[in-house]
């Protein structure tokens, strides 16, 4: 999970926004493609397969969108002067890593929730959610060092505003973590 978003975050500082935001919207059709190609004629009869001309208007479609998109910010960054090609691609590249990450995971999650049909999806939920909190807590700390190293104005612990902060942090663990994974483990 950590080296996804970190994979994204860094395409995002060099090729800007709509570049990578494009690449990681191709995931669901990415997910089908990945799952119509892989596993052995027992997965494929278990999962069953889509009709490759069912995916094909959705992968044109995409390939359309990531191609305006890519040329509008290829355009504004040639008006501005700040055209780093090289920059650019390894942003798309590293957008793309994230995107085969993004993949591996809810194939291998169904596989294992498929495997283990006696566990609960929220359980296994939040098992992963306790299992990525010492984990975040070391980049806390981590971040924390480097900030009182670097001379950083960033307040610590908890910024100017402890209780906005708990807050938002309480709100993005509790909803965007654990639901979000609840609900790809409900689908799975």
């Amino acid at each position: 999970m950590l080296f996804r978003s970190l994979c994204l975050a860094a395409a995002i500082q060099r090729a800007g926004g709509p570049l990578p935001t494009m690449i990681i919207g191709t995931l669901p059709v990415v997910i089908a493609i990945t799952s119509n190609l892989r596993g052995s004629a027992a997965v494929r009869a278990r999962d069953g397969r889509l009709p490759w001309a069912r995916l094909l208007p959705s992968l044109l479609l995409i390939a359309g969108g990531i191609s305006c998109v890519n040329q509008a910010e290829l355009q504004h960054l040639q008006a501005g002067g700040g055209l780093d090609l090289g920059r650019h691609a390894l942003g798309a590249l590293l957008a793309a890593a994230a995107v085969v990450c993004w993949t591996w995971y809810p194939i291998r999650n169904a596989d294992w929730l498929r495997a283990h049909a006696d566990r609960s999806p929220t359980a296994w939920a939040t098992a992963q959610g306790v299992a990525t909190l010492p984990m975040a807590a070391l980049g806390y700390l981590a971040f924390w060092a480097w900030s009182a190293g670097s001379g950083s104005a960033f307040e610590m612990p908890f910024g100017p505003q402890p209780a906005r902060f708990l807050g938002l942090m309480f709100s993005i663990g509790l909803l965007a973590s654990w639901l979000g994974t609840l609900c790809w483990n409900e689908a799975s």
